[in-house]
């Protein structure tokens, strides 16, 4: 890892954390950013870790700049710990922050939907429901197709919406010139998928 690289750690041990806060000390701008961009890389391996950055960030933040990143990456910890109930909670923190500011932006409008959806969480069916018809407009890539219409396809039994949402997985090449395998549907999907053939018949 080069020094510029030090709030980019994908592992945390007491060292580290030392590394890390002597250059968070020193660092005279951007002092939120690093915070959040270090909670985003740890919240898969080190989600506990990650909620104490989060935590950290909004007690001392200058502005609200980077908060819809930062209750991302909350949201992602308490995946990562199983907590469905609070990473749910997080995902519409995040949505709210994305109506407030607009031009900060991710992709929760459908990973909140497909969590929902693939956990057949059903007292959430009717709202996500309306935020896949809200953000319908947003859909760039295969994956966010896929996601949009399987979600659709799990809550409502619907065999057309399974069949779009296989269509797009079966998508080989992105369409964007410079990035083909950018935004496609990967192997983490393929149980749903499964099932998805299921319902399309």
């Amino acid at each position: 890892m080069s020094s510029d690289d030090w709030y980019r750690n994908k592992d945390w041990n007491e060292s580290i954390e030392d590394h890390f806060y002597s250059k968070l000390k020193r660092a005279r701008t951007q002092r939120d950013q690093y915070l959040v961009i270090q909670a985003l890389t740890l919240a898969d391996k080190h989600p506990k870790v990650t909620l104490r950055l989060v935590n950290e960030y909004f007690e001392s933040r200058i502005d609200q700049f980077d908060d819809v990143r930062a209750l991302l990456a909350k949201a992602n910890a308490y995946f990562a710990l199983s907590d469905l109930e609070r990473c749910i909670a997080a995902f519409k923190e995040v949505l709210g922050r994305e109506r407030e500011f607009p031009k900060h932006q991710t992709g929760v409008y459908l990973d909140y939907p497909y969590l929902v959806a693939t956990r057949k969480i059903e007292h959430e069916y009717v709202n996500v429901i309306d935020v896949l018809d809200e953000h319908i407009g947003r859909l760039t890539f295969p994956l966010d197709y896929y996601k949009w219409h399987a979600s659709k396809a799990l809550i409502n039994n619907d065999g057309s919406e399974a069949q779009k949402a296989l269509d797009a997985a079966k998508v080989k090449r992105s369409g964007f010139r410079f990035h083909q395998d950018l935004g496609l549907v990967g192997k983490k999907h393929e149980k749903t998928i499964k099932h998805l053939c299921k319902t399309s018949t």
